[in-house]
């Protein structure tokens, strides 16, 4: 069965691929997602989340970024199982 969560719910280490990012965010930060590679199909981990809604650390290929958790929640993804 296909459990789709957020970007912001995904444990430590989990390994997800990215199914969806929300039509209410601003085209120009959609844009600046696009640049970083965060779109649909891709791969993506969670390194780590911010203490008190930080900002989450996550790992997109080779490259490592944080977003804030407002921006994280409204990126869908499907956890992978090994």
């Amino acid at each position: 069965m296909r459990t789709i969560m957020t970007l912001w719910d995904l444990p430590s280490k989990q390994l997800a691929t990215i199914k969806a990012i929300r039509s209410d965010i601003r085209e120009n930060v959609k844009e600046r997602l696009s640049e970083m590679g965060l779109e649909d199909g891709r791969d993506v981990q969670c390194i780590r989340k911010g203490p008190l809604g930080g900002p989450i650390v996550m790992q997109l290929g080779g490259s490592v970024f944080a977003i804030e958790q407002e921006l994280a929640s409204k990126i869908e993804v499907e956890p992978q199982h090994s």
